[in-house]
């Protein structure tokens, strides 16, 4: 089983004609929708992919938490060390996209009541086929918590994958480093790999983070594709064109993609292949958790830039 570790949080996402919004304005969305958000995407699209999923990490026992449970469980990952706690508010994020399909967050922070990590977390961890966190960090514990995740999972040998996100600016993102140190498979994007190495160029972006203790670099390049590296392979692969609609959750499906790739063996242009699919397909699509692409929607966009999709997707009984 794969684990995915904190930031369980729920989407309202929605859809605006336009932007800005000013106070006392009145707009009609064109679509609203509640579910799973956050790390929830990943583990979404890893198990849709077939792979065994389960979370590690706390909800409160409000409405927005049982949409977080629930909706887990409907898609098929594990809630079983998922901890509900009374009277907590679960953190929620307001994803508000344009016409366009570009989103703006509002987060709602919550008041889980967890700040430590918990010792039950230890053994599913340490018997884990590989461990997944980003680092939106929606408290200031956060960080502490997940590299003591990260710690027990590099010392049983287990990989672990972390995509820093943008972050929280509330929080010094400085224990990035610290992740990456103990990452396996580092996944962000140029802006995100710029602040953290300090390089402007793609090569010195991939030499930073491997200086810095990344094994395996998938740098994420928007429509361009992405940059793959490991030890001395390197390999860029041009994403693919399709119509955008919302962008929200595409870094999510590339990372269930990711999961799916790396443990199944994919070659290093064969992953990135498949992540640009995952993500293209999910940019044609509005909102998050129960929206993440289908496997036919990926199979699609391959199928349509001449890719086996049959040789790259698992098999369908």
């Amino acid at each position: 089983m794969i684990h995915v570790l904190g930031d369980l949080i729920a989407d309202i996402s929605m859809r605006l004609p336009s932007f800005p919004v000013e106070a006392r304005d009145i707009h009609r969305l064109s679509y609203l929708e509640v579910g799973p958000g956050g790390a929830c995407n990943v583990a979404i699209m890893a198990a849709r992919y077939g792979v065994e999923v389960g979370v590690l990490g706390e909800v409160g026992d409000d409405g927005f938490g049982l949409v977080v449970r629930e909706g887990l469980k409907r898609e098929g990952v594990s809630v079983d060390d998922l901890l509900v706690t009374p009277g907590a508010e679960t953190p929620v994020a307001g994803v508000v996209v344009d016409k366009a399909g570009e989103p703006a967050y509002l987060g709602h922070p919550g008041s889980l009541q967890v700040n430590t990590f918990l010792e039950r977390w230890t053994q599913p961890i340490q018997q884990a086929e590989a461990l997944f966190a980003d680092g939106w960090a929606e408290h200031s514990y956060v960080p502490a918590m997940l590299l003591k995740g990260f710690e027990i999972a590099k010392a049983a040998g287990v990989p672990v994958y972390f995509d820093p996100g943008p972050g929280n600016p509330d929080v010094d993102n400085g224990w990035w480093s610290q992740a990456i140190k103990l990452a396996s498979v580092v996944l962000l994007n140029r802006s995100e790999a710029t602040r953290i190495t300090g390089a402007e160029d793609e090569d010195g972006m991939v030499a930073g983070l491997m200086e810095m203790g990344a094994e395996f670099v998938l740098l994420k390049r928007g429509a361009e594709g992405l940059l793959l590296a490991r030890g001395n392979e390197r390999e860029l692969v041009d994403g693919f064109k399709v119509q955008a609609r919302d962008a929200t959750g595409a870094g999510d499906s590339l990372a269930g993609a990711t999961l799916y790739g790396v443990q199944r063996g994919l070659g290093l242009r064969e992953l990135g292949i498949l992540a640009n699919a995952t993500g293209a397909a999910k940019v044609q699509k509005l909102g998050t958790g129960h929206n993440m692409p289908t496997m036919e929607e990926i199979a699609l966009v391959l199928e349509n830039n001449q890719q086996d999709a049959a040789k790259l997707l698992p098999a369908v009984d």
